[in-house]
């Protein structure tokens, strides 16, 4: 299901455009979730472990806060995600330390094959857009992102704009 707003605005003998995209979740009944809701444990402190890959995952994009996400993330350019993220590690967000980038292999554990736009399970991951988040990898002058629109990896120059999910090991 498509959604769109468009509003016009009138200002000074110009006339603007905006548009509002808004995409509903898909997913496919027939096939099996990739990641069903009961393979991660919420801790209740906005953070999940992921039983099969024994990592801790923030559950809100960074800019959005509260049980439900809320809020709009921050766009970044990597070697600013890169940056926060470091700064991060230190910090101890829901009482532990040790955050960073997720690689891409982390970042495409968190797929669910099984929907688009997000393809991601929304019960876990609540409020994600159906966009690109940064991965640890990288080589001068561009890094891997995970584009969760369709669970798709790409290379972009580094300059960009992707959010950032902070992941940890929970051991």
């Amino acid at each position: 299901m498509h959604q769109k707003t468009i509003t016009l605005i009138m200002g000074g003998g110009l006339l603007f455009v905006c548009a509002n995209w808004a995409m509903a979740q898909s997913c496919n009944i027939n096939l099996a979730s990739t990641t069903p809701s009961q393979r991660f444990f919420d801790h209740g402190n906005g953070t999940v472990t992921d039983t099969r890959t024994d990592l801790m995952w923030k559950k809100c994009l960074e800019g959005q806060e509260g049980s439900a996400c809320f809020g709009h993330p921050d766009l970044m350019p990597w070697e600013l995600a890169a940056n926060y993220a470091q700064l991060a590690s230190g910090d101890k967000f829901a009482g532990h330390p040790g955050w960073r980038l997720p690689t891409l292999a982390e970042l495409e554990s968190i797929v669910d094959a099984s929907c688009q736009e997000p393809a991601v399970n929304l019960q876990v991951f609540p409020s994600m857009p159906a966009a690109g988040l940064w991965s640890a990898n990288q080589s001068d002058p561009v890094a891997w992102s995970m584009d969760f629109s369709k669970g798709r990896s790409y290379q972009n120059l580094k300059v960009g704009g992707k959010y950032v999910r902070l992941v940890r090991s929970s051991r």
